[in-house]
């Protein structure tokens, strides 16, 4: 796997990152620079490397991915998350232009560069003889593209939530009751809580936040979970429909759809199982989003990197 290069400087001039514009675009936007000759071999390496999807109840994707040809490049070059990918055979007189300005200046096939032409940006360049070898010499390193993106989403997410203001109030409760720091903006109000539990909830569009701390046990995680949330929320069902589990770093990620009854409505939410150092407790820091008729993806990932970030 190839090391992370984080460089301020463009390709021919090097430039203080303060004069560095802001990035653009979606937070979950990648932009794909390929030619038109590769692009249906690109397209076979991409397509499975950014395959996450997520009911929200709709499959939706977790990323837009946009195509580019080179000649675009250059009104494109600000975006948050660009890939250039490029493969020297078929041969073509424009990607393998741009690619060899980046072969010539860091002489590496894979690299990710931060920061390169505008604040918060990831570029990540790819090279590769042929689809065979960008398929067999990346399969190690498809998990580390993606985090690259991942984590520059996550990063830009936070860079604009946290400049919202934060309620000293809950974050303090937080802390007291689960002896970790979460950054709660302000917008949210707390709805119940017990001696294990507190349930927080913001308006449109709508999202809640539910910690819940029990002993450690043999029950099934999705079991746990859907005996609290039931328990404890009002009018909430948990379905057996459309679940998943999935790890980040050390801690589960347990995914589904909730309904709410007494609305007729639900959505998405997601759950990080979080346990202590001494393994005798688990936390289950949930984030439910409800948002009629438009999208999901961008509320349930700005949960995910609050939940991510959490210190304890």
């Amino acid at each position: 796997m190839q090391k992370n290069i984080i460089i301020l400087l463009f390709i021919l001039c090097i430039f203080s990152c303060k004069r560095l514009p802001d990035s653009t675009g979606g937070y979950n936007d990648i932009t794909i620079v390929s030619s038109i000759e590769d692009r249906e071999y690109v397209n076979i390496f991409i397509s499975e490397v950014f395959k996450d999807s997520i009911y929200t109840p709709i499959l939706k994707s977790s990323y837009n991915i946009k195509y580019i040809d080179p000649s675009d490049f250059i009104k494109n070059k600000f975006n948050k998350n660009m890939i250039i990918l490029s493969l020297d055979f078929p041969q073509d007189s424009t990607i393998d232009l741009l690619s060899n300005k980046f072969l010539d200046k860091f002489n590496k096939q894979l690299l990710s560069l931060n920061d390169l032409y505008s604040k918060n940006q990831v570029l990540v360049y790819i090279n590769a003889h042929d689809i065979d070898q960008l398929i067999r010499q990346n399969a190690i390193n498809s998990k580390w593209i993606k985090n690259e993106i991942n984590q520059n989403i996550s990063k830009n997410i936070l860079h604009d939530y946290n400049k919202e203001d934060k309620s000293k109030q809950i974050n303090t409760l937080v802390h007291e009751m689960f002896n970790i720091n979460l950054k709660i903006d302000d917008s949210y109000k707390i709805i119940k809580k017990n001696s294990s539990m507190i349930w927080i909830g913001r308006g449109y569009p709508y999202r809640w936040i539910v910690i819940n701390k029990v002993k450690k046990n043999n029950i099934e995680d999705f079991k746990n979970l859907k005996l609290l949330h039931e328990s404890n929320l009002t009018s909430v069902i948990i379905p057996e429909r459309f679940r998943s589990e999935e790890q980040y770093n050390s801690n589960i990620v347990l995914r589904g759809l909730y309904e709410h009854t007494d609305s007729d409505t639900g959505g998405p939410f997601v759950t990080y199982v979080y346990e202590d150092i001494y393994k005798d407790f688990k936390l289950y820091i949930s984030g439910f989003v409800n948002n009629p008729g438009k999208d999901k993806i961008l509320l349930l990932k700005q949960l995910e990197s609050i939940f991510q970030n959490i210190k304890e």
